[in-house]
């Protein structure tokens, strides 16, 4: 990031920063670690979501001591963002409170409000049977659906994926880690394995270019750089 030709407007990361662990001591060194690591950015608007390896198992409490709330909204060049945690409940629910909270976000802005959600694991069922999907993620998107103009940005599953309910648009990008299979493409959830042949196998990032003026869009791949 620090290499970019230009500078973001700001930066998130959308969860998962650090590996699960039992002990709850080790968890908070994780967190302390990842968070001096995103220390080093230049750029010091960074926003920080949980994943379910940084919070399904104490409900995101040390979470919250490193980086604060786990969901939150905020307002930039006109676009309402929203952060939605649906991963410090174990059971992978967003919950009632939080529901409650968003109804009254959204309740602020207008029906044609530029609005972009970012979250950990999809609302939609891409996978309920890998853990891809959210429990009551339809009553997250019922709540948006009366918006014209909404995105959804997630993470979770490793890998690029693209997919709309209604006029709502979900997409997700490869990781630069960890490379997982298609959904539903083999009977279980394990990694891409290893192959010294094609090491970046299953990993990539995405760049998009964008004219607003022409209102077109350049979408470009690119292949992971050896360190």
């Amino acid at each position: 990031m620090n290499a970019l030709p230009f500078e973001p407007d700001f930066i998130v990361f959308t969860g998962d920063l650090t590996h699960t662990t039992d002990d709850p001591a080790e968890r908070r060194r994780r967190l302390a670690q990842f968070r001096d690591i995103a220390g080093g950015l230049k750029n010091r608007n960074v926003r920080f979501m949980p994943g379910e390896h940084d919070a399904s198992l104490d409900n995101g409490q040390a979470w919250k001591e490193f980086f604060g709330a786990t969901y939150y909204s905020f307002d930039h060049k006109g676009v309402h963002f929203v952060a939605v945690d649906n991963v410090s409940d174990a059971s992978a629910r967003i919950g009632e409170a939080q529901l409650a909270w968003l109804k009254a976000d959204l309740a602020k802005q207008d029906k044609d409000a530029r609005i972009v959600v970012f979250t950990h694991r999809p609302l939609f069922d891409l996978a309920p049977q890998w853990d891809w999907a959210t429990r009551d993620g339809a009553q997250a998107i019922e709540l948006l659906m009366p918006y014209r103009n909404v995105t959804v940005f997630y993470g979770h599953i490793h890998q690029e994926n693209h997919h709309t309910t209604g006029h709502i648009a979900h997409h997700s990008a490869k990781s630069l880690i960890f490379a997982l299979p298609a959904p539903g493409s083999q009977p279980k959830r394990v990694p891409i394995a290893w192959d010294p042949a094609q090491p970046y196998k299953g990993l990539g990032f995405r760049g998009i270019e964008t004219e607003l003026a022409k209102a077109e869009y350049e979408i470009t791949e690119f292949p992971v750089a050896k360190a």
